[in-house]
């Protein structure tokens, strides 16, 4: 019977009534509600610069907002419509949850072919949206590992004939630099101090 809209924190923020409960409460006949048409598209959504986007508030505009609502951050309101930031951070969390980010995409796309004149604002958000989902996860960052380098080939091969480091390495940089199980790590340090080897250790971030 009402449209309700939650803060972050689940706080009810406001409702209004629809033409349902103006039909079960007043008898005021059912009239299907308006879908608008993708030629006022434009009109409904200003793409404001390559970080900002403005929508319309209205029933017409819902799907487009449940969309951003997905991929962007929520800023609040501006000039009396929704605002909404487009960030990398943003789009990395909507596509690790298991987002597809199609919809987003074919909603700019569709925003550019029904625009009169398309800015090259649009064109130019739609391009970086389409650079950052292509490279989605070519570059991982790992925190809280720990690594192993060897003075050289010689001093790896000897740890590995000698200590269980084989059965540790995760990850291999480059031939005498290796990322460790850091729950393995110790066990190699036990191990070398044992064979009376000292390996320099480096505890930081």
């Amino acid at each position: 019977m009402c449209d309700v809209a939650f803060s972050q924190e689940g706080r009810l923020l406001a409702f209004r009534l629809t033409s349902f409960a103006n039909w079960l409460f007043n008898g005021v006949p059912l009239e299907p509600e308006s879908t608008g048409t993708s030629a006022a598209l434009d009109t409904l959504v200003e793409i404001v610069d390559t970080q900002n986007v403005l929508v319309t508030c209205s029933v017409t505009t819902w799907p487009i907002v449940q969309i951003l609502e997905a991929f962007t951050e929520a800023a609040g309101t501006q000039a009396g419509r929704l605002h909404y930031r487009v960030t990398p951070r943003a789009i990395s969390g909507a596509l690790g949850e298991g987002r597809s980010p199609t919809t987003l995409l074919e909603l700019l796309r569709t925003l550019a072919q029904t625009t009169a004149d398309t800015s090259d604002t649009l064109l130019h958000l739609l391009a970086q949206l389409e650079r950052w989902v292509a490279g989605y996860g070519r570059v991982r960052i790992y925190t809280e590992v720990a690594m192993l380098e060897a003075a050289d080939a010689v001093v790896m091969r000897e740890l590995s004939a000698t200590t269980i480091v084989d059965e540790q390495i995760v990850q291999t940089i480059q031939p005498t630099l290796h990322i460790l199980k850091k729950s393995g790590a110790e066990g190699i340090i036990d191990d070398l101090k044992r064979r009376g080897q000292l390996p320099l250790l480096h505890d930081e971030e």
